[in-house]
């Protein structure tokens, strides 16, 4: 029914299409239905999204504090791959703050988001989060105070084979909300926009005021020669947090092993096979000097 493919306006003022087809223009969202209960599944679909993964949640309070508003638990992430949209199942849950509730949309490696109006039914959920005495709404605000990238010496490293890394970053939030279980998204490659998926790894909430250390371990893929940029996001925030390092590997195995190979092929062209000497031909004996070969007249 026409009731079935209602599309409507995605945050920062982007308005969302419901139809499935490839469309150009913005990313957007549809969803396929305007009204859904607490713990039916809802469709998704994203059109025009930058590629990567997308993690996409349900929200109270409008997702005005980011995922703080959102029901983390039952959030899915759907993999956009060229132009073409993608679409995935979402488990409604009744959210931590009331409504008015929204699906938000957050690329996990272009910080691109998005929100698009839900009426849900059934189940409760608390009142949503009073604004301060400025009228300010309490929001999580995460930010990276420490970063440093450490080598795990290996064999294949030496010689320019894959090299383990290991990413150490110290979080800390100066927001006045608690960052509920904020996603990470790690990307490794060449340049300053790497491209490369890293395994992220899973934070717990973090109240206000909290530091959280975060170990990252990662492979750079042989051939790891030079100079390398790792890139992290910390989304589900209204700012997403971005860091990023460099990482520098020299396979100072790999002169050794040329200087090695060069000094074996030069001692293996000097040699030279010795050739067996030559018979001398058996002849009469010289009775005078008893030599073979003599004249016998």
């Amino acid at each position: 029914t026409g009731a079935a493919a209602l599309a409507v306006a995605a945050a920062l003022g982007t308005p969302v299409a419901a139809a499935a087809e490839p469309t150009a223009g913005p990313p957007t969202i549809g969803i396929d239905r305007a009204e859904v209960a607490v713990g039916a599944q809802l469709t998704v679909t994203l059109t025009g999204w930058p590629a990567g993964l997308v993690n996409i949640e349900l929200c109270g309070n409008a997702g005005r504090r980011g995922s703080a508003d959102c029901a983390v638990t039952s959030a899915v992430q759907v993999a956009v791959t060229g132009n073409r949209p993608a679409r995935t199942r979402l488990r409604v849950a009744a959210p931590p703050a009331a409504c008015p509730c929204v699906v938000r949309a957050t690329s996990l490696d272009q910080g691109t988001s998005g929100t698009v109006p839900l009426s849900v039914t059934g189940g409760t959920a608390p009142a949503a989060a009073p604004t301060t005495e400025t009228g300010t709404v309490p929001a999580a605000k995460l930010v990276v105070t420490e970063l440093r990238v450490s080598a795990q010496p290996s064999w294949s490293s030496v010689f320019g084979g894959s090299a383990r890394q290991l990413l150490v970053a110290t979080v800390r939030n100066d927001g006045t909300a608690p960052a509920v279980e904020p996603a990470v998204s790690v990307t490794l490659g060449r340049g300053d926009e790497p491209t490369g998926f890293v395994p992220p790894p899973l934070l717990d909430t973090i109240a206000p005021g909290e530091q959280r250390v975060v170990r990252l371990p990662f492979t750079i893929p042989a051939p790891a020669v030079g100079r390398y940029t790792v890139r992290g996001e910390i989304g589900g925030l209204s700012q997403p947090v971005v860091f990023s390092a460099t990482v520098r590997n020299h396979p100072w195995g790999l002169p050794g092993l040329g200087v090695a190979l060069a000094v074996a092929w030069y001692v293996r062209s000097r040699r030279r096979p010795l050739r067996p000497a030559e018979p001398v031909p058996a002849g009469p004996v010289d009775p005078a000097d008893g030599r073979a070969g003599g004249d016998p007249g």
